[in-house]
């Protein structure tokens, strides 16, 4: 059976990124235990500079990764993530966390996270 395993997001700084993700989301960045700490360690890394963190959906059936890359980000997604907001105040939350809203109006706006990366998202109102 075929499905997807999960959605990956290219970027600079992943474990960075993730906390806006995990905003963005309402999922939970995946912990750490010893044997993943373990594993970092010995890459001379910790769980603040992994290069690939998973964040995971609250009943733990979707994955959502950010993965580092060593080229910058130069053109629009092909592909983007659709996201439903809270309220008014979840997007207040994410410029916050340093989204930018590109466009729109009305329910459906088009954002960038802080690396850029575009997504819509869906204001109730």
């Amino acid at each position: 059976m075929s499905g997807i395993e999960g959605i990956v997001l290219d970027c600079r700084h992943a474990a960075e990124l993730a906390q806006f993700w995990q905003a963005a989301l309402g999922w939970r960045i995946r912990p750490y235990d010893e044997a993943e700490v373990a594993k970092l360690a010995a890459m001379g890394r910790t769980p603040q500079t992994d290069p690939m963190v998973a964040i995971d959906s609250p009943d733990g059936s979707q994955v959502f990764f950010l993965q580092e890359v060593p080229e910058p980000k130069t053109v629009k997604n092909r592909m983007h993530v659709d996201v439903r907001l809270r309220d008014q105040a979840h997007l207040d939350e994410l410029v916050q966390l340093g989204a930018t809203v590109i466009s729109g109006d009305g329910i459906w706006r088009l954002l960038a996270d802080p690396e850029g990366n575009e997504f819509c998202a869906a204001v109730p109102h």
